[in-house]
């Protein structure tokens, strides 16, 4: 009995200190958009890149309190999606519209840390920063039975098809791929916590969009 508890407190360690690795991978990741955010400005408008400097800061000290636990409030992930979606508002100004759907009852529910944020800067990094036209997003949640449903869409995005054959002509649109660092890294994370019960699927939209889908056991 005693050498079965031991390695289930030794399971629960390894499975600590894995959590804590991932949650540290999104912070650099994270800082080295951000700051490309704030470098472009800085040819254009001294103050706002100033200011936004300054809203950075303010990210970057809740994204690090956010990391250092495994799972947050909906409430407190929606706070920090906001902030980030505050910085990138100062680049992309009206060239993105977002709209926020989520119900006062669901907010103290839990999801793991710092997970609704790489989703909204997955659809910056691959559809508005690609395109010159308007990006609508819509971050939304709702409660199906057991699970919290979570979901970030937008109305211009293309995924990455399978490798064109040749002598087939690509589709000259922008295209977003399954998933880069920070979204590996959140997937790793949702099996971690709650193994085949929290998952994150990105599904192609008609006509145009992307919608990334969290699922996690309330």
């Amino acid at each position: 009995v005693e050498e079965s508890l031991r390695s289930e407190r030794a399971n629960v360690l390894l499975r600590q200190a894995e959590l804590q690795r991932l949650a540290q991978q999104v912070q650099p990741h994270f800082l080295f958009n951000a700051l490309n955010t704030i470098s472009s400005l800085m040819h254009t408008d001294v103050e706002k890149a100033d200011a936004t400097l300054v809203q950075l800061a303010a990210l970057l000290r809740a994204t690090l309190q956010a990391g250092q636990a495994e799972q947050a409030t909906l409430a407190a992930e929606l706070a920090l999606a906001r902030s980030y979606a505050d910085v990138m508002a100062a680049r992309f100004g009206t060239r993105v519209a977002l709209d926020w759907q989520v119900g006062a009852e669901l907010l103290a529910l839990q999801l793991p840390a710092v997970s609704v944020q790489p989703l909204l800067e997955n659809v910056f990094k691959h559809t508005v920063e690609r395109r010159q036209g308007r990006t609508g997003i819509a971050v939304s949640a709702r409660r199906e039975g057991r699970e919290l449903v979570l979901r970030v869409e937008d109305n211009a995005g293309v995924l990455a098809a399978p490798a064109t054959p040749p002598g087939v002509a690509a589709l000259a649109m922008p295209r977003m791929t399954q998933g880069g660092v920070g979204l590996a890294n959140l997937r790793a994370r949702l099996a971690s916590l709650h193994g085949a019960g929290g998952t994150l699927t990105l599904s192609q939209l008609l006509p145009a969009g992307v919608r990334a889908e969290m699922r996690v056991p309330c």
